[in-house]
């Protein structure tokens, strides 16, 4: 028997309902801890990231250092430790450039400037919208065992950029929400995936959420 899957949980910034949360990642495949900013970027530093296959980041966080810049980048793009981003975490460090080619998107607290250069306004969220979820992939490891289409309800966002460079897994056409909710991503040598999907418990405990988010840290650690 396979050993369990070890993941680290970036947590801190942003309020969530904790057991409905991390019910999300109890499974016999996965074992996990928890750790809340500002302390969950000290990780970065040092080697105790060889304790874990995978980290999931769901903080939403703007202080970092720069020898925890150095260690992120080390960790994923030499080392190739895999990660996924929830969430919120999209917003994370909107004054490091680094930070949007590391997951693949630029998420705009004010209005700013892309990494193409285009100018963008502040990105919209919208709360408890209820919106058809559309696999595009059906062929890629991360979306297996998932139906072409379901249905959530969750928080939306819309107006982030998006890198052309990655691998598009979950969309929508619903009108207050980005066209894109998940992709797979390569940084390095880590596989990184981002999935937009991931506020409460509505998304929480939807069925094709949790599978696709084990899914996915299965995959980013190359265990599938």
């Amino acid at each position: 028997m396979a050993q369990p899957l070890r993941v680290a949980i970036f947590t801190g910034g942003h309020p969530f309902e904790r057991d409905a949360f991390f019910a999300v990642f109890d499974s016999p495949e996965i074992r996990w801890d928890e750790f809340p900013q500002p302390a969950a970027n000290e990780l970065w530093r040092g080697e105790r990231l060889r304790d874990y296959d995978a980290i999931a980041l769901y903080d939403l966080w703007q202080e970092i250092t720069d020898e925890q810049k150095q260690g992120m980048v080390r960790w994923l793009r030499e080392e190739g430790k895999g990660l996924l981003a929830i969430h919120h975490s999209i917003a994370n460090y909107q004054h490091w450039d680094e930070y949007p080619r590391i997951i693949g998107a630029r998420y705009f607290l004010q209005p700013d400037l892309a990494p193409d250069g285009t100018p963008y306004e502040r990105c919209q969220v919208h709360f408890d919208v209820t919106f058809s979820v559309r696999v595009l992939d059906t062929q890629h490891p991360v979306t297996q065992g998932l139906p072409e289409r379901f249905e959530v309800v969750d928080e939306t966002y819309k107006g982030f950029w998006v890198s052309p460079t990655v691998h598009p897994l979950l969309g929508t056409d619903h009108e207050l929400s980005a066209p894109t909710l998940a992709w797979a991503h390569q940084y390095g040598k880590a596989r990184v995936v981002y999935l937009q999907l991931g506020h409460g418990p509505t998304a929480y405990e939807n069925p094709h959420y949790r599978r696709f988010v084990h899914n996915a840290l299965l995959w980013v650690a190359g265990r599938i």
